[in-house]
Order: C-alpha cells, then structure tokens, then sequence
C-alpha cells in the first residue's frame, strides 16, 4: 500500500506501546499482592508443571495464576483460594490454597484420569517408543 510507514518506525512504536502496556499490566497486578483471590484450577500444560508441584489457575477476570501444589490438595477443574505474593506483568505467583472447592469438574478430571492416565494428544506424530515397538 501507498504511504505506509517504514517497518522499522512501526517495529519500534509498537516496542514502546508494548512496554507501557507491560508496566500497566504489572502495576496492576501489584496490587493484588497480599490480597487473597480464587481461581480456577487448570491441568498441567506447561513444562514448569512436570512434577505438578505448581499449578496454574485463571481468577475471575482471567489473570494467570501459578500456585504452590506441594500437598497436592487441588485438582484441575476445582475452586481454591490462595493468597497472592508476587506480581509479574504477565502473570501472579501465589501461596499454597488456604481453601479447596472440589467441584463436579475436578470429579470428572480425576475420572478421566483414573481412566486414560496421563498420556499425551498427539497429533499424529509417532514417539520414538511408539515406533520401537512396531
């Protein structure tokens, strides 16, 4: 198109408003510290949850959530409430859950996973364990 900016005026005008926006988003996170918030709990999707020792969960205006698991008190698909302690732009960090909810979607996480175990969707890409033993 005619009369477009250089890539390198929009690259660094969108670098400025993504920086502001970060610092909006972590100051606003901020003020959550010490204040206690409930979320809900979601399965293990990332690398960080391999020993399920932290947990993820999104509260009720969807802000992520990373909590500490160790006791293994929650499930994915419950209700817990846990008290912040640190605030990221991106994300919260919070204790263990003070309160638990079991909920009907926790119940039918834990069935599925008493069914299937933990095994992985793929997406049509054979694992090397998969081929060895064909």
């Amino acid at each position: 198109m005619p009369d477009q900016i250089p890539d390198d005026v929009m690259a660094d005008r969108y670098n400025q408003l993504h920086k502001i926006q970060q610092e909006i988003s972590k100051e606003e996170n901020e003020r959550l510290i010490g204040k206690n918030v409930e979320l809900l709990v979601s399965g293990h999707e990332g690398r960080h949850d391999l020993d399920q020792n932290r947990m993820n969960g999104r509260s009720a205006d969807f802000r992520l959530t990373h909590f500490d698991n160790s006791a293994q008190s929650a499930r994915p698909g419950d209700l817990v409430e846990v008290k912040v302690l640190e605030a990221f732009a991106n994300h919260i960090v919070a204790g263990a859950p003070i309160n638990v909810k079991k909920t009907k979607g926790g119940d039918a996480h834990a069935t599925w996973m008493a069914e299937k175990g933990d095994k992985k969707i793929l997406l049509g890409i054979p694992t090397l364990a998969s081929l060895k033993s064909l």
